[in-house]
């Protein structure tokens, strides 16, 4: 499975060993798990916080079109995913998002590979570019009309007051090339107060605001941009939205 991009020192044999562990595949322990996971994250999120979606339907309008739904936005806190994402849409497996997850970290021993695989992630080989497992597969789950969600700052930010790392990372710009998806990005505030950059506990009684843009058919204009161009785009879309946060 394993395939070299333009950077063949990022492959390194423990690089090797957790795409080997990657299983993208639905089986009734994964579906049960991501059910689990999800509606925990409801709860959590949605009793034990308070979370405002504004311009939700954009996003429901969305994913109720055929073609493929590429959502991006910033990140802050180790589980912006599922936490904010599980949200979203309904707990079944099929509705659930894929996502983007560095190889490393998220399949780096069989107990985290089994667990990520359940959470429908994908991993991807840090300074392997474009031409590697995940990201093709990333870019076929889209052509098929699935959801898949990216962080494009690359990592979470360390800025204090949670602003967006910029230049953005290209990776989100070569799968809008790649599969003509739907695009949206959104903008969350507060999840930093549910989990502090060092705890390992979320905490309760915070207030989470996730801010929608508007969705854009990439096969209009923006897929056939360069990837300069389309990163510059969704800068551009995120950070007018983490303006209008508080």
């Amino acid at each position: 499975m394993t395939r070299q991009g333009p950077n063949p020192s990022a492959w390194t044999p423990e690089v090797r060993d957790a795409i080997e562990r990657w299983k993208p595949v639905s089986t009734l322990k994964n579906r049960m798990a991501a059910r689990t996971v999800a509606g925990a994250s409801r709860v959590l999120m949605q009793w034990l916080n308070t979370l405002t979606m504004e311009n939700y339907s954009a996003f429901s309008a969305a994913r109720k079109q055929d073609t493929g739904l590429l959502t991006f936005s910033n990140h802050v806190s180790l589980f912006d995913d599922p936490l904010l994402t599980s949200c979203m849409s309904r707990t079944e497996w099929p509705r659930i998002r894929w996502i983007a997850a560095d190889a490393l970290n998220f399949f780096g021993t069989p107990l985290l590979a089994a667990v990520f695989n359940a959470g429908k992630c994908v991993p991807i080989v840090r300074g392997a570019g474009v031409d590697q497992p995940g990201m093709h597969f990333l870019a076929e789950r889209l052509q098929h009309g699935e959801w898949v969600h990216i962080f494009p700052e690359g990592g979470r930010t360390r800025d204090v007051d949670g602003r967006i790392q910029t230049p953005l990372k290209t990776g989100m710009a070569e799968l809008v090339r790649a599969s003509k998806p739907v695009v949206l990005p959104f903008h969350h505030h507060g999840m930093r107060e549910v989990l502090p950059i060092g705890g390992r506990f979320p905490r309760f009684g915070k207030t989470v605001t996730v801010r929608f843009g508007e969705a854009l058919d990439s096969r209009g204009d923006v897929a056939e941009r360069s990837i300069a161009e389309i990163t510059e785009w969704a800068t551009h879309q995120l950070l007018a939205l983490q303006a209008r946060s508080p």
